[in-house]
């Protein structure tokens, strides 16, 4: 019976949540196009004067801005129809001509008031919901300054409550994995900020609860964020929502909870990510369920196809290399890697300290369960680049900041391995 209680629980917390996330869209969906047509029109001038995938730093291939899915983005919500909201929201339609670039079929749409004619409703564009009511006061390039303002405000904050509280191992690991990352590049593109920002306030309220001893509240916790993932994020490192906010809330409870048998935060983590993926697969599904029900048309052929192209597809290569070259062109894409000779060899530089500070330092007991707790995070963006090899190999340049919550477990683990003073509590 407390089974049912708790199931029936998590589906009207889901129910809630897609109800108020769907509104809230929907409510977007209502602002009239000519309110935010004249900050369309310059964000639409201010992405063509630039490349569609320009790189910030010539050969960098981690500092590539992709402008393309931006043009999309905002295409969509200036082609919604403030008269049929739900409609618009659904269907996501923009103008799409083959022979032009996105950013010019964007501006095309802005001067010449095209009709949209194209759809794009396998996901939910969530992010509208803030970039609609944004652009009423301000252009792309604004919004850009102010989502890395909001960033770095919440970055600071998620290291100042680590540091207060004297989780110098989590906080060390954070700010390597932000570096690792070229985090920094983030807020040049609406796609690549949402789910930082989205992990970014989980941790932020994942680790005040775990201070404060608030286990009640995890498995709500996680289904809401896989939830906003799904609704938010463009498929582009939506693991970081779980992984980072749930690694940062093992490390508190290990220390919290000393004395617990090796299996419990096994269980435990295990459940957080069942329950994010409940929420982040089924928010899609409602998407798609919706979408069906509104339009009254059978979605799933174009649905499928496009879930098709990314696990496989065909770039003239073998199976093998598109899967490891998936892994490695991540790999390749981490802060310094791509800086030249000097940068592969701070790198190599950095890996033989952390191994020799593991291996000298060595603490006579070393909790292995711990260990491989972390590490079985650690591999999940790997596991993630090898199921969705397709895209990971070809957006490598933003699928690669995944592993931040790599870095972060390499650097937890070096405090269970190595006996290090700055890493005590």
């Amino acid at each position: 019976m407390q089974a049912v209680k708790h199931s029936l629980k998590y589906i009207l917390v889901f129910l809630i949540t897609v109800m108020l996330l769907t509104g809230i869209l929907v409510l977007s969906a209502k602002i009239p196009k000519s309110a935010i047509e004249d900050n369309i029109h310059e964000s639409a001038v201010y992405l063509c004067e630039g490349e569609l995938f320009g790189m910030k730093i010539n050969g960098v291939n981690s500092s590539k801005i992709d402008r393309y899915a931006d043009s999309i983005l905002l295409g969509i919500a200036y082609g919604y129809d403030s008269e049929h909201p739900i409609r618009s929201v659904m269907q996501s339609l923009y103008y799409h001509l083959d022979t032009q670039n996105e950013n010019e079929n964007l501006l095309d749409a802005v001067e010449n008031d095209y009709e949209p004619n194209q759809q794009y409703m396998r996901y939910w564009h969530g992010s509208i919901a803030v970039v609609r009511p944004l652009l009423l006061f301000f252009n792309i390039r604004q919004i850009y300054i102010l989502n890395g303002i909001i960033m770095t405000s919440l970055v600071i904050c998620l290291l100042t409550i680590l540091i207060k509280n004297k989780a110098y191992a989590p906080a060390i690991g954070v700010a390597a994995g932000l570096i690792a990352t070229a985090s920094w590049f983030v807020p040049f593109s609406l796609e690549y900020t949402w789910s930082y920002m989205i992990m970014l306030i989980m941790s932020i309220i994942g680790v005040q609860l775990a201070f404060r001893g608030r286990k009640d509240y995890a498995g709500i916790f996680f289904m809401i964020g896989g939830v906003v993932t799904s609704y938010m994020d463009f498929l582009t490192t939506e693991t970081l929502t779980l992984l980072i906010p749930l690694i940062l809330i093992l490390w508190i409870s290990m220390r919290k909870e000393e004395n617990v048998t090796r299996f419990y935060f096994v269980k435990k983590s295990v459940k957080a990510a069942g329950i994010w993926i409940c929420g982040y697969v089924g928010m899609w599904l409602m998407k798609w369920t919706m979408a069906a029900l509104v339009l009254k048309e059978n979605v799933w052929p174009y649905i499928s196809e496009h879930i098709g192209e990314r696990l496989g597809g065909d770039i003239g290569i073998s199976p093998w290399q598109y899967i490891t070259g998936a892994v490695f062109r991540n790999i390749k894409c981490l802060f310094p890697l791509e800086y030249g000779v000097i940068g592969i060899l701070v790198a190599i530089v950095l890996l033989l300290t952390v191994a020799y500070f593991g291996y000298v330092y060595r603490k006579k007991n070393i909790r292995k369960n711990r260990v491989l707790i972390y590490a079985a995070a650690g591999i999940v963006p790997y596991i993630r680049y090898i199921i969705l090899h397709n895209h990971s190999y070809l957006h490598c340049f933003f699928t690669y900041r995944a592993q931040m919550a790599t870095i972060l477990v390499i650097v937890l683990i070096l405090e269970e391995m190595a006996e290090l003073k700055y890493f005590r509590k």
